[in-house]
């Protein structure tokens, strides 16, 4: 596991020695990033479920100006903040052990908005709709911005979808990525208009 591009290209990253974390692998992260790309310069991410916390150090390394990193599980953010610390990213991100339903509330107290968010939870606890109706009723999403979600191939997510927009869908092999905006006439928006 390493970082594709960027200021830290090449930097490999701690993998986990057993099978309770998932990290997206290389060439998904890959496509992801070549979809939203135009996206990612100062932007402010939200790295949901972040397990080794591929996806959020990727965006720092591509441009990122500032990443959230959400986890709750204990071996994960012994992984996670290692990839922090040998990514060089410290000073560019936040790791929060907390419980990711419980964060979204949090930054809706603290008028905290994100242009990017990605959501990759464990496969098992269905907790795709929950998360997509908390961003929603919480509005911690700029108008705009992408929500990028990482599931099973075989999971329709279409019928959670309903106040977001999809963008993109795209399968490789068992993983699918779902790209969702939100939109809202009266506000700005800037990121989604770079897509």
């Amino acid at each position: 596991m390493r970082i594709v591009a960027g200021s830290a290209r090449g930097r490999r990253l701690v993998s986990p020695k057993d099978d309770s974390i998932r990290p997206t692998a290389d060439r998904v992260k890959e496509a992801i990033f070549s979809i939203i790309g135009p996206c990612i310069h100062s932007s402010y991410v939200l790295d949901l479920f972040a397990g080794t916390g591929s996806l959020g150090l990727e965006a720092i390394s591509r441009g990122a100006e500032f990443v959230t990193f959400v986890e709750k599980n204990p071996g994960s953010l012994k992984v996670l903040r290692e990839n922090i610390k040998l990514a060089g990213f410290a000073a560019q991100s936040e790791v929060l052990s907390i419980d990711a339903l419980r964060a979204l509330k949090g930054f809706n107290r603290a008028n905290r908005l994100f242009d990017l968010i990605f959501i990759d939870p464990p496969y098992g606890d269905n907790l795709y709709e929950k998360t997509l109706f908390s961003i929603d009723r919480y509005g911690i999403i700029r108008n705009g911005g992408l929500i990028i979600i990482e599931h099973p191939h075989w999971l329709g997510l279409d019928g959670i979808f309903k106040r977001f927009v999809p963008v993109k869908n795209k399968k490789y092999g068992s993983t699918a990525i779902s790209i969702l905006t939100r939109r809202d006439d009266n506000e700005d928006s800037s990121i989604s208009g770079k897509f």
